[in-house]
Order: C-alpha cells, then structure tokens, then sequence
C-alpha cells in the first residue's frame, strides 16, 4: 500500500507540474491581417505538409516554401511510398501526383488546382542532404511548375538534411542532429523564403531584431473537437506576435511547420528562435503560427502527418491535422 501510496503521489505531482505548464499557455487572438497575405513553409515532412496545406486551401494561402521537401501527397501509399518517396526520388511519378491532386481537387478534398496558378514557390534542397535525397526538391518543382507557380529554387549549396540559418547550428554539411536540426550555412534560409514569399520586399533584419519575449505559447487544444494527442497534435503551440502588431498594425500571417524531431517535445523552442523566422517576422511585420506535433506509437518521431498514419484523409482539407491548423489560421485572421 505505501508503495501504490507514493506512486499516487508522484502521479499526482506530475499532473499538477503538466497542468501549470498548459496553465501557463494562452488563448490564440485575433489580429489585423490582410488575409491575402498568409504564406506557409516547412522542413522535411513539415515542407510535406505545408505543400498539402497549401493545395488543400489553395484559395486562401498564397505562397509556399520548401526547405527538404516532398511533392504533394507523394506518400500517399503510406511508409513503403515514403520511404521511396525520401531515398527514389527518381522512381516517383510525378504525373500520377498530379493527377492525384487534380481529382482530389475534382471531388472537393482539396480546394482547385487553378487557384496554384501564380503563387510564389520557394524551394531549397541541400546537395548532401541524405535522408531526403536532392532529386526530390526537382520533383517539388516539376509538380508546382505543371500548376503554374512562381517559382524560384537554390539547389547548389552543400547542405546536409537541416534548416539552413547564417549564424546557428552544425556546419552546414554536417548531421545537425545536436543542433534542432538546424545548420550554419551562411545562407538566411528564413530570410530567403519571406522576402520571396512577399514579393522580395522585406527589410534585411539585424540579427538581433527578434524579441523573445513576443514568442508566445498558446492552447492548441480548442481546435480539435477531442484530445490533440488523437490527432498527434501537442497541446500547445507556439506564435511570434512582432510588437507593432500586438498593437494594431496592418500585419502579414505566415504559418511554418517542424520537421521530425523538431517538435516542442524534442527542442523545445529552439526551431523556433533559432530557424530565422522571428528576426525577419519582427521587423517586417509578419505574425508567425508554429504548430506542434508529438510523437504517437505510428509516429515516432513526431513528423506531420504526410503518409497517413492518422488516416486516408491527411493530404486533404479534412485531414486532422489541416483542420486543426486552419481553425488556428481563422482566429487569427477571423476571430
């Protein structure tokens, strides 16, 4: 009995510890965006699911850019297509993804392929990159091509499977796994998105223009309709408010998601301060969404959902972890 006693209490310990970490989150507000001005980018299966964000709601999301990334809905055969996906590269039939696309688009999954037409598409993939290999970023940019992006592309730096900053991380050809899967590239790989994403208009931020303390933790819970952890989704997430937009001003929404292992529960916040994003969202106005994904038994290694290990839907407007973050996307445009 003392024993079943103490293991109450520590249970009880952790839970309380668990519930002042949530306590501690806050609820996402609404702020003055043009809604014509919400882009999304990703990392890895965070560059695959900003792809199928942006197919899905592509009459709402104007632009996309890919650091690692994956052509849309390429693994929707599930691990084996991924695996192939990620490693054979130059076996992929991008003809049949576009044909994919297309009927999801025809069956109402997805918003109209016509609307891809014009939007800016950024894509980066590293020449040493070995876990994506860097055939995969010309599959990318054939598929946006077919659809009629703008598209610009960097596919000549010796860069290893990681987000390339100009001043953190491993060497820049270097496993950056002791890094948050960030590399020193002297390439501002943040920077290099948004500014193409907005019309290369952005001013060139200091690289202490940031302000921590605007990274803000939120509750991710209130926009699933049961537990986050169903769909492998955290319990909070995390979004770079730039002052002048706390207080009003016209401001800009860009959403960007994590590769694996580059959740809140592996790195904390260190994709997030460290990527680039904040220095160049703070002084060009530009609110940053951070969605955080947690790992699950089919998920270990807390990667976006991009072959369907939650179900067949992931690629698609109903797919759980879309949903989720559109809803997170309408409060902060719509309230």
């Amino acid at each position: 009995m003392e024993k079943i006693s103490i293991l109450l209490t520590i249970f009880s310990c952790l839970l309380f510890i668990s519930c002042l970490v949530h306590a501690q989150s806050q609820r996402l507000q609404r702020y003055n965006v043009n809604p014509s001005t919400v882009t999304v980018s990703g990392i890895s299966a965070g560059a695959a699911m900003a792809t199928q964000y942006h197919f899905a709601h592509s009459s709402e999301v104007f632009g996309v850019g890919m650091i690692a990334g994956l052509p849309y809905n390429c693994a929707s055969g599930g691990l084996v297509a991924a695996t192939m996906c990620m490693s054979l590269p130059n076996t992929v039939n991008v003809n049949n993804l576009i044909s994919q696309a297309n009927t999801h688009a025809s069956n109402n999954m997805i918003d109209p392929t016509s609307n891809l037409r014009g939007d800016r598409v950024f894509i980066f993939h590293g020449t040493v990159d070995s876990t994506v290999l860097p055939a995969s970023g010309r599959n990318v940019e054939t598929m946006y091509r077919h659809f009629g992006g703008q598209i610009r592309s960097e596919f000549s730096i010796a860069a290893s499977h990681g987000f390339p900053t100009h001043n953190f991380g491993a060497a820049c050809s270097a496993s950056s796994a002791n890094t948050a899967w960030i590399n020193n590239c002297a390439y501002r790989g943040a920077y290099q998105v948004l500014n193409y994403l907005y019309d290369d208009s952005l001013i060139l931020p200091a690289d202490n223009a940031a302000v921590p303390g605007n990274l803000i933790t939120f509750d991710q819970a209130e926009f699933f309709n049961w537990n986050p952890s169903l769909s492998a989704m955290a319990r909070d997430g995390f979004v770079y408010v730039p002052t002048a937009c706390q207080y009003g001003a016209p401001c800009r929404l860009h959403i960007a998601f994590h590769g694996c292992l580059q959740s809140s529960a592996n790195v904390g916040n260190t994709f997030a301060l460290r990527a680039g994003y904040l220095e160049t969202a703070e002084v060009n106005n530009i609110i940053v969404l951070f969605p955080q994904v947690i790992a699950n038994l089919s998920n270990p290694n807390a990667c976006f959902d991009w072959w369907g290990y939650l179900n067949m839907f992931f690629a698609t407007r109903t797919g759980n972890q879309v949903l989720a973050t559109h809803r997170m996307m309408s409060r902060i445009l719509r309230g």
